[in-house]
């Protein structure tokens, strides 16, 4: 069994060689190296490394998406995953998800703040060595000393002005999208409101946005949509919502009143320059979101808000768990090729009514994919 092993060994190293032209023998001898160190949470990703010393090379023949590919299913390297929006409330729920499947995911996450830094790091994840470590570890280095500089799997940046995106986003597999304008309510709008309803009137409260949507979800978006084909990522997961579709998304919708914000005006806008980017994607409308816990629902799945008028006829409610919206995304960066270019809708039957949904990966397969844009 040892020397079928050794040939097997030598047959595969042979045949990635000849198939991989161009000299990509020097990854693969760098790759049988550094082997072990190829998990979630090491010092470096040594696979990227690798690759991106071959790239360096003036021999070298550019690795396209569908080569690395390739090699990382060969070797079983995680894909690496980049989560905008990480540490709001669905982000937080993806970002950690993935986090907990490390064989097949190496998960870093984008962040506004030092705060959403915070939550983040309160699971594990890191903002890498800081600039006085990197030095030192550089003259240990200058010295011949090993002293790796721990790569960060938190980024702190900014979707509008583009700050940190480029730098998180390279060497990425996979995009997911879950930053969005947030409406705000006021204490003394739910004060005007509660007082209002008390005397025998209707009053719809005000909101804010800090920032608004022409702002996140139209711009923020293009500009990662943008660092994402720049950086060869092979799939985009943008999480939207229901009510996009043209005969639903009108000024009368009372989420495009919200702030006067035209949310899914800019939605829409942001899904059209996906489909139109030429950039492989999946397009997640979950229905209202709720703060319940996940995998106990039934899922019901649709297309152009079909389910906004028909929920009740198929036994869903219009609403869905954060946790599932998670679940859903994650699913997607397993089976790519099941939910290629296509957009779709989720909501979910109320606990106890139905069986709760385990393979997403069928469901997936009956979504009709997208005219060719």
């Amino acid at each position: 069994w040892n020397l079928l092993s050794i040939l097997l060994a030598v047959t595969v190293r042979s045949s990635l060689a000849f198939t991989f032209s161009g000299g990509y023998s020097p990854i693969l001898q760098s790759i049988g190296a550094h082997r072990a160190s190829l998990c979630h949470g090491g010092s470096a990703f040594q696979l990227d490394s690798a690759l991106a010393a071959r790239r360096a090379s003036t021999h070298a023949r550019p690795l396209d998406f569908g080569r690395k590919q390739s090699l990382r299913m060969l070797m079983d390297v995680p894909k690496q995953v980049l989560v905008t929006g990480a540490s709001g409330k669905t982000g937080f729920f993806t970002f950690k998800k993935l986090r907990e499947l490390e064989k097949e995911f190496f998960t870093k996450g984008l962040v506004h703040s030092e705060k959403g830094a915070k939550k983040l790091q309160s699971i594990g994840a890191s903002l890498g060595d800081s600039s006085a470590i990197k030095q030192s570890n550089k003259k240990l280095r200058d010295m011949g000393m090993v002293a790796e500089d721990e790569d960060p799997d938190i980024y702190i940046g900014d979707i509008v002005t583009k700050e940190g995106l480029d730098e998180a986003i390279q060497g990425c597999d996979a995009l997911v999208i879950l930053t969005s304008g947030v409406p705000k309510l006021r204490k003394r709008e739910i004060f005007k409101s509660i007082l209002a309803k008390l005397i025998g009137q209707q009053r719809l409260p005000k909101f804010y946005y800090d920032q608004m949507p022409e702002q996140v979800d139209w711009i923020g978006c293009r500009n990662q949509i943008d660092a994402a084909k720049a950086a060869g990522v092979g799939h985009i997961v943008l999480v939207s919502s229901m009510g996009v579709s043209p005969q639903k998304n009108t000024p009368e919708n009372i989420l495009n009143k919200l702030g006067d914000g035209n949310i899914l005006v800019w939605k829409a806008k942001a899904e059209e320059y996906l489909k139109a980017s030429g950039v492989p994607y999946s397009i997640v409308h979950p229905g209202g979101l709720l703060n319940k816990p996940g995998g106990e629902r039934e899922l019901v799945f649709g297309v152009d808000d079909e389910l906004l008028d028909d929920y009740e006829k198929r036994g869903a409610t219009r609403a869905i768990p954060r946790a599932d919206v998670a679940s859903v995304v994650v699913e997607c960066l397993r089976h790519p090729d099941a939910v290629r270019n296509k957009s779709f809708d989720v909501v979910s039957k109320a606990p106890g009514q139905g069986t709760p949904t385990t393979d997403m990966a069928a469901l997936f397969r009956a979504i009709p994919s997208a005219a060719p844009h």
